[in-house]
């Protein structure tokens, strides 16, 4: 008979978290199952702030500008992008302002073939046929040439 491994101790005992007022919390599944795979790292972050700002019904009423600080966000269309991207993979949902974390969907990235993931919005999604990886990368390229636009612009370049 095999006995069971003894948990392992925190190092520091005195210090354990507790939960005092509100609470979030961070489903196993968004990383056991691969939801993050695929995901920039401000698109992950943007994700795990929202997770710690939100209500019991994954509600946050955090405004895009304090998010923006938060991240150290410079320019508006690197959130809407990462926003987008979160929306299209059906982890947060956005209308009017209000940001909601959702529940992870039953389809993760890890189980298969066999389980189809709710329709992306072609809006969202204009290189659909792109693997994960790829994506990103192409999403990266172009918030980091529309920040080099948008620098440019403010120094007076580009005007003529």
């Amino acid at each position: 008979m095999k006995m069971p491994k003894p948990r392992p101790q925190p190092p520091r005992t005195d210090r354990r978290r507790s939960i005092r007022g509100s609470f979030s919390w961070i489903d196993h599944r968004f990383l056991r199952e691969g939801f993050d795979q695929g995901l920039t790292r401000l698109e992950k972050l943007l994700y795990f702030v929202l997770v710690a700002v939100s209500n019991q019904d994954g509600v946050s009423f955090y405004s895009d500008a304090r998010l923006a600080e938060l991240l150290d966000i410079r320019f508006p269309h690197e959130l809407e992008a990462a926003r987008n991207e979160l929306v299209a993979r059906d982890l947060i949902a956005y209308e009017a302002g209000i940001y909601q974390v959702l529940d992870l969907p039953a389809c993760s990235p890890r189980k298969g073939r066999d389980c189809s993931p709710p329709p992306a919005d072609p809006a969202l999604r204009s290189s659909s046929s792109l693997p994960p990886v790829r994506k990103t990368a192409l999403r990266e390229a172009a918030s980091d040439l529309e920040s080099v636009k948008q620098l440019l612009e403010r120094w007076g370049w580009g005007r003529r």
